[in-house]
Parts: structure tokens; C-alpha cells; sequence
């Protein structure tokens, strides 16, 4: 990778931008323009669905760049979940329901097929993923000096992030755990070619995201930032200075608590609002139980709930949501996307574990993104965000970093020959797609 990149050269990066096809500029620009929202902030330029349009631009310009989808098994079993949320609408107890949200699944396959064949080589994925980084540092800095201001004080709303996704706390704060731990292995892949002050502002960005999970007032992002740096000790080889720095960091938290935020805590299972959901997943699982197949029918829990209890509360549990609306079907299908997540990682460490100290951007990215996953199904359990980007773009960029990964180990096959130690499969040369050109 060229070293303007990787150095996070504003003038590096920006030719790079530039030189690439437009289907990959107008995904960088569906992020920006999903996790920044400025359609929402300033009021001036409010009005046309722009996410929904640049999707459809994008999609259009990779059909006339004379691309092709690529489809494996990440996307065999992504077909066989779609497969079944659209079943279960036509099934559903309140078909009206199921259609009137469908597009928003739907809008999230599109996304994937893009991001996964869009941002396919080493560079590319360095540069979208670094715009996630910063759209949602802009998400933790606010956070953060929000908070701040507030002299730490509790507050029940907590902070609040983005327009749109991340506009109620709880939801800002698991994209605070998500955010914190691609951009842990971000900088420890990156920071050895920084300047000092460089390395400080990228540092200071996990920082920033966990003083947001903390003010956030949300139990669930605690518990899932709890469980991804549990996750990342386990995975350590460093183990006593992970244990130091987890030390550390519990201290820290523990230190920025508020009394009311503690008191939260220590009442878990017992408080009024555990005792509701609780409630709601019992519901959730005889929904279950009366309905294994296809379950009452995607976006139908809020009315079946409001017709048959009087209130639309939501399950507060993904894989309560995902059984209850999608039967066991769909339970069991969103599980194997969360393993097939794990298993690409998995695979795209062995692709890249042979490569030099200096050059393990791809191998600590797939650790990062498996970091990324775990906190987000820990704070799931508490959180109706199935149908929320956490999962659906974190899955779109593990395929996209396996496949960055097939293409560097491909051009490295090609111009250097079979390096000694590249996994057996590779060696083979087993569905190694070509190298793209013009990648910078």
C-alpha cells in the first residue's frame, strides 16, 4: 500500500479519491451522508431522500464501470435471510406493516452488494474505512464536549449523536462501541508510520467514544463495551499489558460514573425497566413458539403488541426481534450471518498472517471488526437495532476486507511468485479473483 495512504497524507489521500471509479466515490459519499446526516443539520439544503439517491447512483455507475457482483457464501446466506424477511411479510399478521418498512431491509442489501464489490482492494478499504472513523469521531468528539460542558453530570437522556440512526442515546452510544473498536486496530495497525501528534488525535478517538458510552447513560453500551475488551484480553498476546490497560480503562469508567448511573447499574434485573423487558421477552418467545416458521412478520411486533397488549413496546433484544417477527427460521438465519462474519475474519487473517510486521493493516482490521461485533451483540441483547447499520455495515466490511485481502495476495502471487507460507488455498489459487487496476 502506497505510503501516502497509509500515512493519512491529506494530499495522498485525496489523489487517491480521485483517481478512483465513480461507484467508489459515491459509496464514501453514502457514508458520509448517512452517519453525518447534514441534510438534517442544516435545514437549507433538507428535502430529497439523498441516501436513497446516491445508492441508486452508485449502483448505476458500478453496472457502467462493466463490473459484475461477486457472490459467494457471505452472500448465499445473506440471500437465504432475505429470502425469509420477505416471506414473512407476505405472511405476516399485518402484511400493510411489513411493506410499509421493507425498503429499509432492503436498502441494506443494496448497501452491501456495493460496499463488498466497490471497496475491494487494500487502498480502498483503508479509505472507506477511515471515513467511518471520522464521520463517527465527529459523533464521539460532540459527545464528549457536550458532556463535558455539562460538568459529567448525569443526565436520564444521556447525549445524543447524528440525526437519523444515532439520534437517541442508546443507539449513539453502540455506535460508541462499535466506532472505539475499529478504531483501536485501525491505529495500532497504522500509527507506527505517524508523527507523534498524529497518533495522539487517533488515540484520543476510542477515548473519546468510551466517555460517550459512559455519558450516554445507556446499561446495554456498557455492557457491550464490557464484553468487546473482554474479547480483545482473551485475543492478546500481550496478555499483562492487556491486563494493564484493561485495568486502566475499568478504572477510568468507574472513575467518570455518575452516582445515578452506578445506582443503574448495581439495580440491573431488578428495576422497573429490566422487569419490563424481561416481560417483553417472554412475549418475544412465545411469539416464537406459536409462530416457528416465519413469525408474525417482519416490522410487525409494534402492532401485533399494540393490538393484542395495548402498547407497542419494543423487544429491547435483537435475537428476540429476529425470532419473534422471522420465526426460527430467521433467528437461526442471523445467527449464521454472525458466524460466516466471524469465519471471513477468521480467514482473513490467515490470508494476511505471512505478511511483514509493517504491513498488517488487513489482519489487525479483521480483529478489529470482529471487536466490533462482539460489543454490538452484547449491547443488542438490550436494543431493538436489527434493522439498524451496526450490524448490516460491519458485515459489509468484513466481506469487503477478505476480498481486499484475496487481491493483494493475488497480485503479490503474480508479481513475486508463491510465497512459502501463503495458506494452501491461496497457493491453489482457488477463486482468487484478478487484481483491479488503477487502484493507486
Amino acid at each position: 500500500m502506497a505510503g501516502s495512504l497509509s500515512s493519512l497524507s491529506l494530499r495522498g489521500l485525496w489523489k487517491f479519491v480521485m483517481k478512483q471509479p465513480a461507484s467508489f466515490k459515491f459509496v464514501c459519499l453514502y457514508l458520509f451522508m448517512e452517519y453525518v446526516r447534514p441534510q438534517q443539520l442544516y435545514p437549507v439544503i433538507s428535502g430529497p431522500p439523498y441516501s436513497k439517491f446516491i445508492i441508486g447512483i452508485a449502483l448505476v455507475a458500478f453496472f457502467m464501470e462493466g463490473r459484475t457482483f461477486r457472490m459467494g457464501l457471505a452472500e448465499a446466506f445473506l440471500g437465504l435471510f432475505t429470502g425469509i424477511v420477505l416471506a414473512s411479510s407476505f405472511l405476516a399478521v399485518s402484511p400493510g406493516a411489513s411493506y410499509a418498512e421493507i425498503s429499509v431491509y432492503l436498502s441494506w442489501v443494496l448497501i452491501y452488494l456495493l460496499i463488498v464489490n466497490a471497496v475491494d482492494t487494500e487502498a480502498r478499504f483503508l479509505v472507506f474505512v477511515l471515513s467511518f472513523i471520522v464521520w463517527s469521531y465527529k459523533m464521539a468528539e460532540f459527545g464528549t464536549r457536550s458532556w463535558i460542558t455539562d460538568g459529567f453530570h448525569f443526565r436520564a437522556w444521556g447525549i445524543n449523536g447524528a440525526p437519523g440512526w444515532f439520534s437517541n442515546s442508546g443507539e449513539f452510544a453502540i455506535q460508541m462501541v462499535v466506532f472505539s473498536g475499529i478504531a483501536i486496530y485501525f491505529t495500532r495497525a497504522l500509527s507506527h508510520q505517524w508523527p507523534r501528534w498524529k497518533k495522539y488525535i487517533f488515540w484520543s478517538m476510542p477515548v473519546c467514544a468510551i466517555i460517550g458510552i459512559v455519558g450516554s447513560a445507556s446499561r446495554g453500551a456498557l455492557v457491550g463495551l464490557a464484553a468487546m475488551v473482554l474479547w480483545m484480553l482473551l485475543k492478546s498476546r500481550h496478555k499483562v499489558r492487556a491486563l494493564l490497560g484493561t485495568a486502566i480503562l475499568s478504572a477510568g469508567v468507574y472513575w467518570l460514573l455518575p452516582a445515578e448511573q452506578m445506582a443503574r447499574l448495581q439495580s440491573m434485573g431488578d428495576d422497573g425497566t429490566s422487569i419490563s423487558r424481561t416481560t417483553l421477552w417472554a412475549r418475544g418467545l412465545e411469539l416464537m413458539r406459536d409462530n416457528p416458521v416465519h413469525g408474525i412478520g417482519y416490522n410487525n411486533w409494534s402492532p401485533y403488541m399494540e393490538a393484542h397488549f395495548g402498547s407497542p413496546l419494543l423487544p429491547h433484544n435483537i435475537f428476540i426481534q429476529a425470532g419473534a417477527e422471522l420465526g426460527y427460521t430467521g433467528l437461526v438465519a442471523f445467527v449464521a450471518l454472525i458466524v460466516v462474519t466471524l469465519i471471513v475474519n477468521y480467514r482473513t487473517r490467515r490470508l494476511t498472517r505471512h505478511l511483514a510486521a509493517g504491513d498488517r493493516f488487513l489482519f489487525e482490521m479483521a480483529h478489529g471488526l470482529d471487536a466490533a461485533l462482539i460489543g454490538y451483540l452484547a449491547s443488542g441483547f438490550f436494543v431493538t437495532v436489527l434493522y439498524y447499520p451496526f450490524f448490516w455495515i460491519n458485515f459489509a466490511m468484513t466481506v469487503a476486507l477478505y476480498n481486499a485481502a484475496v487481491n493483494k495476495t493475488a497480485a503479490n502471487v503474480t508479481s513475486t511468485g508463491r510465497p512459502p507460507n501463503i495458506p494452501p488455498a491461496v497457493r491453489r489459487g482457488s477463486r482468487i479473483p484478478v487484481p483491479v487496476r488503477g487502484t493507486g
